[in-house]
């Protein structure tokens, strides 16, 4: 019986992942696409942590955080007995897996939890090895244990990266030899296939090394996993970011070829200079064969005797959402396309330059919706894109906020047949794409079914961008929109519930109404772009609501996040602003920059004017949002002042990027 005061740690207490501990049921939580983690990723725990001092890592001796995380979440410490127990229920679970940590205990430690596992649970169990604290009789003494599959994480990809992220540089005690060493005598003793390496993309590698990597590892027998860097709050790298995302992918396909057997890095062509892969040495059909089963894209990690991934580590080198870097599931159509965008830089993420900082853009975005005219551009006299209303001025809801007042300088098109006559005259001169809203039924809904049809055919016809707004979505809706083609669609997401019982006026709605729009909007493969809405006079106490609205946008895969701001009209009755204070805004963008690093998040036309719409586009600037609608000179000066590269673009600003 262990005291209340006995210290939790190893062996009898781990560190169980997070992800790992809401698959086997210690914690409620919802995994994005329902990608369960399939292994039980199981950290030893001291009080002392770990003695290393590798650079990007959360474990690292000299971190400075105000909470220990590890691969930016908490690893809560769980009984051994407790973790056994659930192993032995889990219908989730394929696999066992005990990362050491640099420690003088761990050896001892790692040796007794792979023995009860071994002995205690259905799932074979893998190590992931720590070199410097280990020999070839430790290697021996682990696989006659039973472990059947070791893990060396070497990482980086040269000598001198590794020396300075983990070595002598960093005041560490690895060796990059040690760990080659070490790989090499685990594939002795474990055999062919049954030792993996670990390498990270964006610690200031080339492509060309790290396809020496790969192959070196495959001439030893061993193979290879591969994650991209993911900067960790307080560790000496938390200002690098991740690598650019066509790049990651490159080095994606270089992997799965090398270890596939298909190619060998001296069929490579690569750029002289920059290292950059040129050809994979495979032939064109085996190229787009490879990118149309998504395999290249997915967890590489210690498989099952059904040749399955073990271990799918899901979102662990990235969040959740558009630009998730490793599949933890079989990507399907859409996002193969994503992914085939991503390749051909064509998304966001590839603001991402190869030198791991973040390319300095911002996308002034300035729909013809509104004549625009500053020292610096104009719009006017051009209809490039345009809004309109299919129900005219009508609006059965008549929110508090507008009162139908924003239809009265839509255009109507009331019938399908007006719609496409609209989007021709658009088209033929030269126009870039519509906005095709209007009023709400009494359900929430803006009534675009019966248009369903004609969207499709200004899609495929007129080749215009094409976004929708409806306040919420329901699955008639989103069936009939279904296939259009749409670029996005434009929804409402409340700061506070209560704004939708009391601005809105549907009593009978809330929260999971949102959360029902996204799911559909998700099911149906629906650009969503959701419209965050503040200035509603939030308080303080308001602030939990508005973590309930984040929450359920997080982890989507979205078009983009537009934050706007309640902007008052006259003969409403909200007609005087309440803003939210600066010193709110500048932590809530701070917040959403961080909970969304992949996804485009822009700051919408609506906001009131004058000296705090200027503030908060200042703000803007500096949590680095991806667009501003309408901006003024002053911003415009800013971001030129602070070496921005600037680009106008006459769209709505969920459509900028």
């Amino acid at each position: 019986m262990i005291s209340d005061t006995h210290p939790k740690e190893s062996p009898e207490y781990v560190r169980l992942s997070l992800a790992a501990d809401m698959s086997l049921g210690f914690r409620r939580g919802r995994f994005w696409r329902d990608a369960r983690m399939t292994c039980a990723n199981l950290l030893l725990a001291y009080m002392e942590g770990c003695k290393a001092n590798c650079a990007y890592c959360g474990l690292a001796r000299e971190r400075v955080a105000g909470e220990r995380t590890f691969i930016h979440v908490a690893w809560p410490v769980r009984s051994m007995d407790s973790i056994i127990e659930r192993l032995n229920s889990t219908p989730v679970a394929r696999r066992s897996c005990i990362s050491m940590v640099t420690h003088a205990r761990a050896r001892a430690d790692t040796l007794t939890a792979a023995k009860r596992l071994i002995a205690e649970t259905p799932q074979p169990v893998s190590v992931l090895l720590t070199p410097s604290i280990t020999n070839k009789d430790y290697l021996q003494a682990l696989q006659r244990a039973g472990v059947d599959k070791i893990g060396i994480a070497i990482d980086a990809a040269t000598e001198p990266l590794f020396d300075r992220h983990r070595g002598k540089q960093a005041r560490g005690p690895h060796r990059w030899k040690t760990y080659w060493e070490r790989f090499r005598e685990a594939v002795e003793v474990f055999g062919p296939g049954r030792v993996g390496s670990h390498f990270i993309v964006g610690l200031g590698e080339r492509e060309e090394d790290l396809v020496r990597c790969f192959q070196r590892v495959r001439e030893l027998g061993g193979e290879n996993h591969l994650f991209s860097f993911f900067p960790e709050a307080g560790s000496a790298l938390e200002g690098l970011r991740p690598p650019a995302m066509d790049r990651y992918r490159r080095v994606q396909l270089a992997c799965h070829f090398i270890d596939a057997g298909l190619s060998a890095c001296e069929d490579f062509t690569f750029d002289p200079g920059s290292g950059r892969i040129l050809d994979f040495g495979v032939p064109d059909s085996t190229l787009q064969q490879a990118i149309d089963s998504g395999e290249p894209f997915r967890t590489r990690g210690c498989k099952g005797c059904d040749g399955e991934v073990d271990c799918n580590r899901p979102y662990g080198n990235s969040y959740p959402g558009s630009g998730v870097r490793n599949y933890p599931f079989k990507p399907e159509a859409r996002d193969v396309e994503h992914i085939r965008r991503q390749l051909e830089g064509k998304t966001f993420e590839n603001a991402h330059r190869a030198d791991g900082k973040v390319g300095k853009k911002i996308v002034f975005a300035v729909p013809n919706m509104k004549q625009y005219k500053v020292d610096h551009y104009s719009n006017r006299g051009r209809p490039n894109f345009l809004a309109v209303s299919v129900t005219g001025r009508a609006c059965q809801l008549g929110c508090d906020h507008c009162r139908a007042k924003l239809l009265r300088n839509m255009p109507a098109t009331k019938t399908p047949e007006a719609l496409w006559a609209f989007a021709l005259r658009v088209s033929q001169a030269g126009g870039e794409g519509l906005l095709v809203s209007g009023g709400c039924t009494r359900e929430g809904i803006v009534p675009l079914a019966p248009f369903a049809e004609t969207l499709g055919r200004i899609k495929r016809a007129l080749a215009l961008k094409v976004a929708v707004h409806s306040k919420f979505v329901t699955r008639p809706l989103a069936e009939a929109l279904a296939g259009t083609g749409l670029d996005a669609v434009m929804v409402d997401l409340p700061a506070e519930e209560r704004i939708i019982r009391e601005v809105f006026h549907l009593q009978e709605m809330g929260f999971q109404n949102v959360e029902e729009t996204l799911d559909l909007l998700e099911e149906f493969h629906l650009p969503a772009a959701p419209h965050l809405l503040l200035g509603f006079g939030e308080t303080e106490a308001d602030r939990d609501g508005l973590q309930t609205a984040l929450g359920i946008v997080r982890g989507r895969s979205l078009q983009s996040l537009v934050v706007v701001f309640l902007m008052p009209l006259p003969g409403t009755p909200m007609p005087v602003p309440r803003p939210m204070p600066y010193r709110e805004v500048d932590r809530l963008f701070g917040q959403v920059r961080g909970m969304f690093p992949d996804t485009p998040v822009q700051l919408g036309c609506a906001r009131p004017p004058g000296k705090y719409q200027l503030q908060l586009e200042r703000l803007a600037l500096k949590h680095r949002f991806n667009a501003i609608a309408f901006p003024t000179d002053e911003t415009i000066e800013l971001a030129k002042k602070r070496r921005y590269e600037i680009e106008f673009r006459e769209c709505c600003c969920a459509l900028a990027l």
